[in-house]
């Protein structure tokens, strides 16, 4: 890929609602969006963790973005409901990782100078899951740490401290 693109890609965020509040994601970790379809549950997960579903015959965690950010379940499951699948990368596999959301919007270019630190008061949200603030058309836009909202080993440590 051309730096230009790389640039390019850099700042572009997809936005979507979860408990009616939105929020983006860098497209750079977002591998698809596919419609909400099936998930099935699995026993001693912890609460964020809503099962897994088969992606063209992929396995794959989902994780309830409403509260793993602590704000709410995911509003009622509807036509406009969709799954973010992010792909990350740690020492040893890659894996992918679903986001229930509750609509997708769109993409925006949101350029570094539009960013800025998020506030480290006033929020329900972990402030390590917000990466920075973006500014949108005069909005602000949390913009999401997708590192951090997928942290394997946190999520593995909290459900074997359930599991002892």
């Amino acid at each position: 890929m051309s730096t230009a693109n790389q640039d390019s890609s850099d700042n572009q965020f997809l936005t979507f609602y979860v408990a009616g509040e939105i929020y983006a994601l860098s497209v750079l970790h977002i591998k698809e969006i596919i419609e909400y379809s099936i998930v099935t549950k699995v026993p001693l997960m912890q609460e964020c963790v809503s099962g897994i579903t088969n992606i063209r015959g992929s396995v794959i965690p989902v994780i309830d973005l409403g509260i793993r950010l602590n704000i709410s379940h995911t509003q009622t499951i509807n036509k406009r409901t969709s799954i973010i699948v992010i792909e990350k990368e740690d020492e040893i596999q890659n894996f992918q990782v679903g986001l229930v959301v509750d609509e997708v919007n769109e993409v925006y270019d949101i350029i570094t100078k539009e960013q800025e630190d998020a506030p480290v008061f006033g929020s329900k949200i972990r402030k390590e899951f917000i990466e920075h603030i973006g500014k949108v058309k005069g909005s602000f836009i949390p913009i999401l740490n997708s590192s951090e909202l997928v942290n394997i080993e946190e999520l593995s440590k909290v459900n074997n401290a359930k599991d002892a």
